[in-house]
């Protein structure tokens, strides 16, 4: 079975194979609906959908002005969306850049961390905690107000 969906519109999948395109995602194979933050390892996800990836896709390089960018192995070009990286989720914004601090995201509100401390490296998502400046968030990162 094969599916042609614009990234804008999925909302919560998982994939098995996928071939990423700047704003499009073509589907070769489809295994099932879970929520958008499936806690699977080496995961991709574009506008809420994830797609298993290996570490081998893609690496971490940090510019010369301090800010961390995915750069995929086979293009060599830098990655964006949803991004886990050694069990973590990281969201790299359309320029490229790993996102710090509160964003808003397909209009959800989400804190990545401006600093590495226990258990939560630089720009990873928080879960299920509350964060620096006292807030909640979810399961799913997303703010509870």
């Amino acid at each position: 079975m094969q599916y042609f969906i614009s990234y804008f519109f999925v909302k919560e999948a998982a994939y098995e194979k996928m071939i990423v395109l700047i704003g499009w995602a073509f589907l070769l194979s489809v295994t099932a609906a879970l929520p958008c933050f499936a806690e699977e390892n080496n995961t991709v996800g574009y506008g809420g959908s994830t797609t298993t990836a290996p570490d081998s896709y893609g690496h971490w390089v940090l510019s010369r002005d301090g800010s961390w960018s995915f750069i995929s192995n086979d293009t060599g070009s830098p990655m964006y969306g949803w991004i886990v990286s050694k069990h973590q989720w990281y969201y790299i914004a359309a320029n490229g850049r790993m996102v710090i601090g509160w964003q808003k995201i397909n209009y959800e509100t989400y804190y990545f961390s401006e600093k590495s401390v226990e258990n939560q490296p630089l720009g990873s998502l928080y879960m299920n905690k509350f964060t620096p400046d006292n807030y909640r968030v979810d399961s799913k990162g997303i703010r509870a107000d």
